[in-house]
């Protein structure tokens, strides 16, 4: 358990709100950093909005981001976490297991670990440490579930699996403030 590496892949919107950045972390099953990769800033032309219209994020999110980050990484992920659902088709483009993670909603004071009627996963935390989580997995690929769904739950034991986000989020930021690349 302790060799399993641990993908977290996003998409974030810069500050200008006219552009992407996509980041790429990877840790170990403790939840310490292995490697981080992001790209610079994408800019949509006007016509490739109008063009594009909806599927324009999802289009840079996995096409021009996602894809190649992943084949860039040195430390091949298990597994890839990632917060948005348009990207779990990220699957269909990667030979890694893609979970959508985020926290779970409130429905009784005591959530316990089990599939919804959605066929979502909710997870738990033993000692009630992190926030409940929901994940679930690209409906095209049963065999991850199958495949990765305990080491999902053990690793959801030593860290909170959504953290990660916040840290890739704040790099983000911090890399708008200090180069022109990334804004």
């Amino acid at each position: 358990m302790s060799k399993l590496k641990i993908g977290f892949y996003s998409l974030y919107e810069t500050d200008t709100k006219d552009s992407f950045v996509g980041t790429l972390l990877i840790t170990d099953s403790y939840g310490i950093p292995l490697e981080f990769k992001c790209t610079h800033s994408v800019k949509a032309t006007a016509i490739q909005r109008a063009l594009y219209g909806e599927r324009l994020q999802p289009y840079i999110g996995i096409e021009l981001c996602g894809v190649p980050l992943m084949k860039s990484v040195i430390n091949v992920p298990d597994f890839l976490f990632v917060n948005a659902p348009y990207l779990l088709s990220m699957r269909t483009k990667v030979n890694t297991a893609v979970v959508l993670i985020n926290k779970a909603e409130q429905k009784d004071e005591e959530q316990k670990t089990g599939e919804t009627s959605e066929g979502k996963i909710i997870l738990a935390h033993e000692y009630n440490t992190f926030e409940p989580v929901e994940i679930s997995y690209n409906p095209d690929f049963p065999k991850d579930v199958k495949n990765t769904s305990e080491s999902v739950k053990t690793v959801f034991e030593n860290f909170d699996l959504t953290e990660p986000f916040e840290r890739m989020k704040k790099s983000v930021e911090i890399l708008g403030k200090t180069d022109q690349k990334f804004k």
